[in-house]
C-alpha cells in the first residue's frame, strides 16, 4: 500500500491537508461526508405530523449531512482533501471545551464526474404496508409503494449498457423477479412496473436473497451494491437490527455496498442505522413526492460510488487535553464510552462534511490547546493515504460574551448544530418517563441554539430555528411521540 504525507498548505487559523506535496491547486468546490444515515427527515417529518421524534431519529451526522460545513483554505487538488480549524465553546452541559472540526472537501467537478459502471440489485419490500395497490394521485405524500416505483424508475432511466441491474422482491416470501440484466435492457423498467403488493415483511428472506444475487454480479469492474427500498421495521423472520447488520456486514466484507431508501414515516432508524454505518453503507429518508427528484439532483450518482474506506483520525491531545466526544462519525457499538473517531466510508457530495470532537481541559487553558495526530483513509484501488495534522489556536483567540471562540465560521456553526441534535436527543429520551426534565431540557436548547445563530448572524440556521421551536411547542403542548411503528400513547 502506499503512503502519502501530505503538504500542510495552511491559512491563518486551519490546516489544509491536500495530500500533495506540489501544493493545493485550484478545486472546484465539491463535498465529501461519511457513509451512514445522511439526513434528518424522519425527525423533521414527525415533528411537522405533530409528533415528537424518538431519540434514535435524531442523529447528527443526519444534521451534518444537511448543511454545507466548509473549511476555508487552499482548494483542494484531489478526490478526498481533509482540512482542519479549532473552536472553543462550553459544551451541552457548560463545561468549558475546545473543540476540532475536520471538513471533507473535494476537487471532483460534479458535471464532469465519471462514475464507474455499476451492478444494482433493487431489493424491494411489497409488503402490505407500502400500499403498492394504491394511488395517492398527485398527492405529495404517496404511498411507500408509489415512492419506491418513482426512485426506481428514476435510478434505471441514468443507467447505461456498461450497468448491470437485477430485481428482488420479498414480502411474505422473497423472489428473483428480475435477474441481471443490462442497465438499458427495457425488461428493467417492465419489472418495475409490475411490482405489486406481497403479504408481510420478511427483510431477512429479502436481503439474503438480494446478497446472493448480487454475489453473482460482481466482476468486470462495477461498483456492486444493494438498494433496499422499504418503509417499516420486519415483522417476519428475523426483526433485530443485529440480524440485518450482520446480514449487510458480510455483504460489505464481499465488496456488496448497501443503500437505505427509508420512505414513509415507519422505518426503524435503529435498523436503518446498523446497516448504514458499514464499510460501503448509506441511508436517505424519503416522505415527499418533491424528494425524489431533490435526491437524485443532490446525491446521484455519488451515492453509488464511495471515494474512500476506513477514515481515521488517530488524535494525540496536547498536555492535559483528552478528546470526549464525538460528532459527525456514524456510530461505532464496538467503542464503548470512547469517542468514535472513525468512519467506514466516504461518498462524494454537493455538500462539504464535518467531523467534530470534543476536547476536555484539565488545569491548562483552553487558549493552549495544540492538537496533534493522523487522518488516514484508503483509495478505493486500495492505496493507503496518511496525512498529518498539526493545530494550535494563535494570538487572535479572544472569546465573545458567550464564551466562544471559532476560527472558522464553520466551526461555529458545526458546534451549534451538534448541541442542538444532541439536546434534542437528551430531551427525546425523558420525554415519556420523565416529561418535565425532558421540557426543560429542550428549552435549555432552544435558548442556546436561538443564542449561537443570533452570534453567529447566519440565515442559513433559520430553519433549524424553527425546527426547534416547534419541537418545543409540542413537547410542552404533551404530543405523542413517535415510534418506529407510528405513535405511542402518552
Amino acid at each position: 500500500m502506499e503512503t502519502k504525507r501530505s503538504a500542510f498548505c495552511g491559512l491563518a487559523g486551519a490546516l489544509v491537508l491536500c495530500g500533495s506535496l506540489a501544493g493545493c491547486a485550484d478545486g472546484s468546490g465539491m463535498g465529501a461526508t461519511p457513509g451512514g444515515v445522511k439526513d434528518m427527515k424522519l425527525a423533521r417529518e414527525l415533528v411537522a405530523n405533530g409528533q415528537v421524534p424518538p431519540p434514535d431519529a435524531l442523529l447528527v451526522e443526519g444534521m451534518f449531512s444537511e448543511h454545507d460545513l466548509a473549511l476555508e483554505g487552499p482548494a483542494c487538488d484531489r478526490t478526498l482533501c481533509l482540512r482542519g480549524a479549532l473552536g472553543a465553546a462550553p459544551a451541552l452541559d457548560g463545561a468549558d471545551s475546545a473543540w476540532l472540526q475536520v471538513g471533507l472537501s473535494s476537487n471532483v467537478d460534479p458535471e464532469a464526474f465519471q462514475r464507474p459502471p455499476l451492478a444494482l440489485v433493487f431489493t424491494v419490500d411489497v409488503s402490505g404496508s407500502m400500499g403498492w395497490n394504491y394511488s395517492q394521485g398527485q398527492n405529495e405524500y404517496p404511498t411507500p409503494g408509489e415512492l419506491a416505483r418513482m426512485l426506481m424508475r428514476a435510478v434505471a432511466a441514468k443507467l447505461t449498457g456498461d450497468d448491470r441491474a437485477a430485481v428482488v422482491a420479498y414480502g411474505s416470501d422473497a423472489e428473483t423477479v428480475l435477474g441481471a440484466v443490462a442497465g438499458s435492457d427495457a425488461r428493467l423498467r417492465r419489472a418495475i412496473d409490475s411490482l405489486e403488493e406481497g403479504g408481510s415483511t420478511n427483510m431477512e428472506a429479502g436481503m439474503t436473497l438480494a446478497y446472493q444475487v448480487a454475489r453473482g454480479m460482481r466482476g468486470g469492474g462495477r461498483e456492486v451494491r444493494l438498494v433496499l427500498f422499504t418503509d417499516t421495521q420486519p415483522n417476519v423472520g428475523a426483526t433485530g437490527s443485529g440480524a440485518f447488520r450482520a446480514l449487510a456486514e458480510q455483504g460489505a466484507a464481499d465488496g456488496i455496498g448497501l443503500t437505505v431508501m427509508g420512505l414513509g414515516l415507519g422505518l426503524g432508524a435503529e435498523t436503518t442505522a446498523a446497516m448504514s454505518q458499514l464499510r460501503g453503507g448509506n441511508a436517505f429518508t424519503l416522505t415527499r413526492r418533491s424528494e425524489v427528484d431533490d435526491l437524485m439532483a443532490e446525491s446521484w450518482p455519488f451515492l453509488a460510488a464511495p471515494v474512500a474506506f476506513d477514515l481515521s483520525l488517530d488524535l494525540v491531545p496536547g498536555s492535559g487535553f483528552a478528546a470526549v466526544e464525538s460528532y459527525g462519525f456514524p456510530p461505532d457499538p464496538s467503542a464503548g464510552s470512547r469517542p468514535t473517531l472513525s468512519a467506514s466510508t466516504v461518498f462524494l457530495s454537493r455538500r462539504r462534511g464535518a467531523l467534530l470532537v470534543r476536547l476536555q481541559p484539565g488545569a491548562q487553558p483552553i487558549e493552549s490547546a495544540q492538537i496533534a495526530g493522523t487522518l488516514a483513509y484508503a483509495t478505493p484501488d486500495g492505496r493507503r493515504i496518511t496525512q498529518d495534522l498539526g493545530l494550535s489556536f494563535d494570538s487572535s483567540f479572544a472569546r465573545d460574551a458567550g464564551g466562544r471562540y471559532f476560527q472558522q465560521h464553520s466551526v461555529g456553526r458545526a458546534v451549534a448544530l451538534a448541541m442542538l441534535v444532541a439536546g434534542m436527543k437528551q430531551a427525546a429520551e425523558h420525554y415519556t418517563s420523565e416529561r418535565a426534565e425532558a421540557v426543560a431540557g429542550m428549552e435549555r436548547t432552544a435558548a442556546r441554539f436561538h443564542e449561537e445563530a443570533a452570534a453567529l448572524a447566519d440565515e442559513d440556521l433559520q430553519p433549524e430555528i424553527d425546527f426547534t421551536d416547534a419541537l418545543l411547542r409540542l413537547m410542552r403542548q404533551g404530543a405523542p411521540q413517535g415510534t418506529l411503528y407510528g405513535m405511542r400513547g402518552t
